[in-house]
């Protein structure tokens, strides 16, 4: 449980960083009007419609990840989806073929991929956080219906449990993300 802890600290940095680059930061180009789409359910309740150039798909070459964000213009709710790749078996964006990605920590055990997500909600003073923990909540996937290694689209669903400040986890207080649905351009890294 260490090592699935470790990684999951370890996408929860680079998630971190990465979604701190805005898309002016890197002179990302824009995806064309009307190709972007992300929406979803947190405990049943809509989640504010993402904004175009805060939400997107990013494939980040040097650790084979491929990263899902939506994020309304307020930037109050942010859901983040990782798939990090094992072996060789991913070198780039197209390589993450349509099908079901679990979040269960045997894809890690069996060095496949790992699957993760985590939620964001503002609270006045800064991020409170929730994050997908097989120990406390073993419910999540990532299902791709397309990919041509520069659009994808696809579902997601998963519960993710609080993360308190001092890094343990709050079992008593998940969230349940349901209805996921993206429809991204994907910008590689």
């Amino acid at each position: 449980m260490k090592t699935i802890h470790f990684f999951n600290i370890a996408i929860l940095s680079v998630t971190i960083l990465l979604s701190s680059c805005s898309k002016g930061d890197n002179n990302e180009p824009e995806p064309p009007d009307g190709s972007s789409f992300f929406s979803a359910r947190v405990d049943n309740q809509s989640f504010p419609q993402a904004e175009k150039t805060r939400t997107s798909a990013k494939f980040v070459g040097s650790t084979r990840m491929l990263q899902i964000i939506g994020q309304p213009t307020d930037q109050k709710e942010t859901i983040i989806l990782n798939l990090l790749a094992f072996g060789n078996n991913v070198a780039t964006a197209v390589d993450w073929k349509p099908g079901t990605y679990d979040f269960n920590p045997i894809h890690v055990t069996n060095l496949e991929y790992l699957a993760s997500a985590a939620y964001n909600k503002w609270n006045g003073n800064g991020y409170d956080e929730w994050d997908t923990r097989w120990e406390y909540v073993q419910n999540g996937k990532i299902i791709i219906e397309t990919n041509n290694g520069t659009h994808i689209k696809g579902t997601f669903t998963f519960d993710a449990v609080f993360h308190n400040s001092d890094g343990s986890a709050d079992p008593g207080n998940v969230k349940k993300i349901t209805e996921g649905k993206f429809d991204l351009d994907i910008v590689n890294y």
